[in-house]
């Protein structure tokens, strides 16, 4: 009997975790793994299927991939004989709307699917009664039948590492779970529906990490709601990292700030910079909004703890904030937005409600007058506090925060736009003329957007400063000239040998001085700017990875090392 695992992947850099838990599971069959991705042509992903020929074929399902995979389904059914099975979170809830939907599909394997999977593939291969298998939804002469849950892993040290003889592929980020379960109950949250955390031993998750180290992966995201749930273990787990990372390794997790102590706090300031990332869910600061959701929170802690760990300067924080809670209209979420980006983390990820399958929040949104769309991912369309035109608003301010802030191609000048305006007005009057403009159904390059900010301010009494700021944050990030509107000044080092021979400016700009003077000087750029009527002349030094920009105007005074 042959069987396919098939994972398919929202993006090419993901990886099918759960195909790999359970290819781990299911030694004692004929089973093969393939991974795809949405972005794939559907022909070939059929084709791949079809031409080996499998007596039965399992997908993984979650809501990037669901559509993706009906048409699979409804394709494989039509030329061939194989039992087609579903597993994962979005097939494990409304089974019977699945069934009726689509009449390729013969089973379901609801929740974990580490035991069901081999029980399932026993009862195929040796022909007993589906029956017997719990934790799976089957048809069976035209009529659904469910069968009693299996009950959840307690150890989970039972399955199987799916990463002793694992070798990343390049460029793909790597999933990781130290546990399962979430000790919260937020609404929208699929997490909340299972009650308790179950931890893999800590044994095993340093023998997994290991292998993980050792396959070449560089980025790992863990897949732990709560990463922190346990502050004590969370430490140990992250030293152990520290100890064995490789160099340019990235760890992301998902923490609650308001939980980190202290003593956390003063354990993250020792990190290596770069090695973690944390993403931190805020969601909202309406204490109503928070109530709704059961999320349990702490505000003004979690502020002071962002604040702190963004001080240190090793760790790239992300936060989140979702629209389309209960109780939040569109001037508590611009409160929500003003709070949130107000944190100051390195990116402001800003998303929609999906109201999920299974979820509180699906059972309750009627309640609160949620419409959202039937297709997945089920985001929401309006409420009774946000119009669906209110909602289309925020999605052009999203891609504004995305484009302006978190790629952090204007840092310069966005600090000082925002010094004494409130982030969301500021985001919402440049998205109102975006929208004008027609600017939000085109894509636009790096370049053009400089273009676009400066168009957008050039009416203002400041705009002399802005272009300055505007034109070294251009240079940090683009080594071409900008164009005439941001009034390029170049500058010229006569005695440039005698200006890298200077100490204090090869440490300034971490120079690798046994490369010649000659080669040297094709990586720097030096301009003039005017800030606050004061000229400061800028060193730009282009490497490899990174640009690093210096005020040089100390080094350079008397004029005897410049030219025009």
């Amino acid at each position: 009997m042959k069987v396919l695992l098939v994972g398919v992947n929202s993006k090419y850099i993901h990886t099918a975790l759960a195909v790999q838990y359970i290819y781990g599971c299911c030694t004692d069959f004929d089973v093969e793994k393939l991974e795809f991705n949405i972005n794939q042509e559907i022909s070939h992903t059929y084709g791949e299927i079809i031409k080996r020929k499998p007596d039965v074929v399992m997908f993984s399902t979650y809501i990037w991939n669901i559509d993706y995979i009906e048409r699979l389904t409804s394709d494989i059914s039509k030329v061939s004989k194989a039992i087609v099975v579903w597993g994962g979170i979005e097939s494990s809830f409304d089974t019977e709307e699945f069934f009726e939907k689509n009449p390729g599909l013969d089973i379901i394997i609801r929740d974990e699917g580490e035991l069901t999977t081999p029980a399932l593939l026993s009862a195929i291969e040796e022909k007993t009664p589906l029956s017997d298998v719990e934790g799976i939804t089957f048809r069976e002469n035209g009529n659904i039948i469910t069968n009693p849950p299996r009950p959840l892993i307690r150890n989970l040290d039972e399955i199987p590492s799916p990463f002793k003889d694992y070798k990343n592929p390049p460029g793909k980020i790597v999933y990781y779970e130290m546990s399962r379960g979430c000790p919260f109950k937020c609404t929208f949250c699929m997490s909340s529906t299972i009650k308790g955390v179950r931890y893999f031993s800590k044994e095993r998750i340093e023998s997994d990490l290991l292998y993980i180290i050792n396959s070449g992966a560089t980025i790992v995201k863990l897949v732990d709601r709560t990463f922190n749930a346990n502050e004590r273990e969370s430490m140990d787990m992250m030293n152990f990292i520290v100890e064995h990372a490789h160099e340019g390794m990235v760890f992301h997790m998902e923490l609650m700030a308001h939980l980190i102590s202290d003593k956390f706090l003063e354990f993250l300031s020792t990190l290596p910079k770069g090695l973690f990332q944390f993403e931190i869910g805020v969601q909202s600061s309406n204490p109503e909004t928070l109530k709704a959701i059961e999320r349990v929170t702490d505000l003004e802690r979690l502020k002071y703890v962002v604040s702190k760990i963004r001080s240190y300067g090793n760790i790239h924080q992300h936060v989140d904030q979702i629209a389309g809670l209960p109780y939040e209209d569109y001037e508590s979420f611009g409160h929500s937005f003003d709070f949130i980006y107000g944190l100051g983390a390195e990116k402001h990820q800003l998303g929609f409600l999906k109201v999920l399958r299974g979820s509180k929040m699906k059972a309750d949104a009627a309640k609160y007058g949620i419409v959202y769309s039937e297709y997945p991912p089920y985001e929401v369309l309006k409420t009774n506090y946000i119009n669906e035109f209110e909602i289309m608003r925020i999605k052009i301010i999203e891609d504004l925060v995305e484009k302006f802030s978190n790629e952090d191609y204007f840092s310069n000048t966005l600090d000082y736009l925002l010094k004494d305006e409130r982030p969301f007005k500021f985001f919402e009057n440049m998205a109102i003329y975006w929208e004008k403009n027609g600017y939000h159904k085109v894509g636009h390059s790096r370049v053009d957007l400089y273009k676009k900010l400066y168009d957008f301010l050039k009416e203002r009494d400041d705009i002399d400063e802005i272009t300055e700021l505007l034109r070294l944050d251009f240079f940090i990030n683009n080594r071409s000239n900008p164009a005439d509107y941001l009034k390029p000044r170049f500058v010229k080092l006569e005695k440039f040998h005698d200006f890298l021979n200077i100490e204090s400016v090869r440490e300034e700009f971490s120079l690798d001085m046994s490369r010649p003077t000659k080669f040297l000087v094709k990586d720097f750029r030096f301009h003039r700017f005017f800030f606050e009527k004061e000229e400061r002349v800028f060193g730009f030094y282009y490497t490899d990875g990174d640009t690093i920009s210096k005020d040089v105007t100390d080094f350079i005074e008397g004029g005897d090392i410049i030219e025009d």
